[in-house]
C-alpha cells in the first residue's frame, strides 16, 4: 500500500454497537490522499477485537493492535508509535466522522503550512441522530492563529474544541517525544497545552465535521471516583508548564484559576457524599496544592472568596472538611 498521508488512530474499548459505524465514517472519508487506520483494541471484552479483525481483511487501509487493557492513554500512545503517516487524528471509538472530515483539515494545513487544523464539533443521540435543535461545539473566532495565542481559549465555555484530542489534524512532528499519561483519567489536560505550544500555525474552522455521540456509560459520563482528581493534576502540570516556559501573566493566571476551580468543585462533590475512598483522594491531592499556594495572593483571574476557600480546603484536614460516613 501506498504510504500512508494520514494515520486515523482508534483506540477501543467495549464499544462494539458502535464502532463499525465509527469505522465506515474513516472509511468512507472523500479524501484524495492515501490514509490508514490504525485501531488499538485496548482488551475489549466484548468483542470488539474480533469485529476490528473482520473488517481489516476487507479493507487494506486498516491495521488492528491489540494489546491488554492499559486505558484510553496507553490505547493512544500504541497509535501514536505505530502510526507511518505524515498527519495523525484521533477518533473516538463511538464517534462518527462526517465524509469532509479528514479533506478539510488536510486542504487547511496544507494551504496554511499549519501544524494543526480543528472543525467544530457536533454532539448527537447515541442512536448517532442530531438533536433538536443541532448542538455545536464551535470556535470562539475562526482564523490562522499560533498556538500560544489560543491558550486562553481553553478556559471558555467552548474550550473543549481547543482542548479535546479527536477534532483535530495534526502534523506528526508535532508529536515527537510526546505521549500521554498513561494510567490517568482526563488525559488531554496533560497535553493539550503542550501540544498548542509547539504549534506556530493552528487552522480554526466552523464546519461541524466531527459528530460526538452522547452516551449514559461513557469514561467522562460516570459518578465521580477518585480518579477525578486526575484532572486537578492535569490542570496543575499546565500551570507549572506555563511557569516554566515564560508564558504571558494572563495565560499563567487562568491556568492557576482553572486548577483551583477545579479541585474545589470535586472537594464540593465529594462533601455531598464523604465516601472514604474520595476523602482520601482529597487528602493525597492537598499535597499537590499547598505546593501551589504561594501564587494563590498575586492570580487576578480568582475572586477573594475562591482564594479563602483554596486555602480552607487545602490547609485543614480532609476529614474535617469531608466527615467520612460510618
Amino acid at each position: 500500500m501506498e504510504r500512508a498521508c494520514v494515520s486515523v488512530i482508534v483506540p477501543i474499548y467495549n464499544t462494539k454497537p458502535w464502532l463499525e459505524e465509527c469505522i465506515h465514517s474513516i472509511l468512507n472519508q472523500k479524501f484524495d490522499q492515501p490514509f490508514e487506520v490504525i485501531l488499538v483494541d485496548d482488551g475489549a471484552t466484548d468483542g470488539c477485537g474480533e469485529l476490528c479483525d473482520q473488517m481489516a481483511a476487507q479493507d487494506k487501509r486498516i491495521r488492528v493492535i491489540h494489546q491488554e487493557n492499559q486505558g484510553l492513554s496507553a490505547a493512544r500512545n500504541a497509535g501514536i508509535d505505530a502510526a507511518q503517516g505524515r498527519y495523525y487524528a484521533f477518533v473516538d471509538s463511538d464517534d462518527i466522522l462526517r465524509p469532509a472530515y479528514l479533506q478539510t483539515l488536510f486542504d487547511a494545513c496544507e494551504k496554511h503550512d499549519a501544524y494543526m487544523s480543528i472543525c467544530a464539533v457536533e454532539d448527537v443521540h447515541e442512536d448517532g441522530t442530531s438533536a433538536d435543535p443541532p448542538a455545536y461545539t464551535m470556535p470562539g473566532e475562526t482564523g490562522v492563529f499560533s498556538g500560544k495565542e489560543l491558550l486562553n481559549r481553553f478556559y471558555a465555555p467552548n474550550g473543549t474544541y481547543y482542548t479535546v484530542a479527536w477534532n483535530k489534524l495534526y502534523r506528526a512532528e508535532v508529536w515527537k517525544l510526546l505521549h500521554y499519561p498513561e494510567g490517568r483519567l482526563h488525559e488531554d489536560d496533560f497535553v493539550a497545552h503542550r501540544l498548542f505550544w509547539r504549534c506556530d500555525k493552528v487552522v480554526c474552522l466552523d464546519e461541524p465535521l466531527y459528530c460526538y455521540r452522547l452516551r449514559g456509560g461513557s469514561i467522562c459520563r460516570t459518578n465521580i471516583k477518585p480518579e477525578a482528581f486526575d484532572a486537578v493534576d492535569g490542570l496543575a502540570d499546565r500551570y507549572r508548564f506555563y511557569v516554566e516556559n515564560g508564558a504571558e501573566r494572563s495565560v499563567i493566571d487562568n491556568a492557576y484559576a482553572a486548577c483551583w476551580r477545579r479541585y474545589l468543585f470535586l472537594c464540593a462533590k465529594v462533601r455531598q457524599n464523604p465516601e472514604p475512598k474520595l476523602v482520601k483522594a482529597i487528602s493525597k491531592e492537598q499535597f499537590l496544592m499547598q505546593g501551589l499556594i504561594s501564587y494563590l495572593p498575586n492570580c487576578k483571574q480568582l475572586k477573594m472568596t475562591e482564594k479563602l476557600s483554596a486555602a480552607r480546603w487545602s490547609m485543614m484536614p480532609a476529614e474535617s472538611l469531608c466527615p467520612m460516613k460510618k
